[in-house]
């Protein structure tokens, strides 16, 4: 069966450009380009036309500028790239489409252009609005001259590849190494302290293992309420409460009985940087007050509550039942000493210690933009 209908010459569709080329294809032979600075298909040069045929099928990213005003042509494959700059970009001027980005963009086609020379880049940075906001995206290039028989520049054919996405996880993944390393030299060197004091706080080598060993669980189970996300949400997800931090550390004292030990608060966001310091003045508090305090009676107790106050974190500690205090301590421990550290040196916060005859109170105060990161 004859395929061409009736009325169709066998020149027709010959001279059809261009063919075939997908959906990039079919707009350029749809395009009126009568109306756009390169004139009709019928009018354009051979090279033109032979490098459109080479780059419409390809399955490499490539778009075509051509002549002064670099008008866009490009294919399939390049089309997602532009997001819904397509497919108003085809036929116009570059700078009408590429506008955010023309100044970055103008000068690399003009030195193709007005010297024939190649210009290639590995992940090379552009600024780009096409989904409607702002974007910096990365792609490797290779812009070339495209000439005529005669070797006169008519455009610059730009081959691209965008690496966007892997550009992006590999500088999460540095920036996540680098936090790591932050935060292991944070957390030695607060062992190392620790160490350091206990030595010359404990009064014997059991004791002091005991207290190093609290301390270091206190840190875990801290630790255990942070779970880091997936790759690019690290420090979303990296968040607890302070809800969650206190249970968390009081409940080894937990006796089942009846007795308010903590009051709930609002919901405060403690932050990934911020949980060990808070964890270990907690700690600490706990500590101090099994010893010597509230929880070294049976019927101690310890209420815990907090607020937010402006741009402040404030937790007041407040323990009753426990040994009369008869006189302010006149020594600081290793523990008050830890727990000052944890609170003014490392959140930037204050304390203040209220000794009273029934239990001591004590208020903690920390700026809620360090609490939270």
């Amino acid at each position: 069966m004859n395929p061409i209908s009736p009325g169709t010459s066998r020149n027709s569709r010959a001279d059809e450009f261009p063919l075939g080329g997908g959906e990039m294809g079919a707009l350029v032979r749809a395009l009126d380009w009568a109306k756009t600075s390169l004139g009709p298909i019928s009018a354009w040069p051979s090279h033109l036309k032979a490098t459109i045929s080479l780059m419409l099928p390809a399955q490499a990213q490539i778009v075509l500028f051509w002549g002064p005003e670099f008008v866009a042509l490009y294919n399939d494959a390049y089309a997602p790239t532009i997001g819904n700059k397509h497919p108003r970009a085809l036929g116009r001027p570059a700078r009408e489409n590429w506008a955010e980005l023309w100044d970055d963009l103008e000068p690399l086609l003009r030195r193709v252009l007005e010297t024939g020379e190649t210009v290639f880049a590995k992940d090379r940075r552009f600024y780009i609005e096409r989904h409607g906001y702002p974007e910096n995206v990365y792609f490797d290039i290779s812009y070339s001259p495209v000439r005529d028989e005669a070797g006169k520049i008519g455009g610059v054919l730009c081959i691209v590849s965008e690496t966007t996405e892997r550009v992006v996880a590999q500088e999460r993944q540095r920036l996540l190494l680098r936090e790591t390393n932050h935060r292991l030299k944070n957390l030695f060197a607060m062992v190392d302290a620790m160490i350091s004091l206990s030595v010359r706080s404990a009064r014997t080598p059991q004791e002091f293992a005991e207290a190093l060993r609290g301390r270091l669980a206190a840190l875990l189970r801290a630790k255990e309420l942070v779970r880091p996300g997936i790759m690019g949400t690290e420090h979303a997800a990296e968040r607890t409460t302070v809800d969650a931090l206190v249970r968390t550390i009081l409940q080894p004292y937990d006796d089942n009985t009846s007795r308010e030990r903590i009051s709930t608060g609002p919901n405060v966001v403690v932050g990934a940087a911020a949980v060990t310091s808070l964890a270990l003045a907690l700690h600490e508090s706990a500590t101090n007050a099994v010893k010597y305090g509230a929880l070294s009676e049976p019927n101690g107790a310890i209420r815990i509550k907090w607020a937010t106050q402006g741009n402040d974190f404030r937790l007041d500690w407040e323990e009753t039942g426990g040994p009369a205090i008869v006189a302010i301590p006149n020594t600081h421990g290793f523990g008050s000493v830890l727990t000052e550290r944890s609170i003014i040196s490392q959140l930037g916060g204050k304390i203040e210690y209220d000794w009273q005859r029934k239990g001591l109170k004590l208020r903690m105060a920390v700026p809620l933009d360090r609490l939270s990161v």
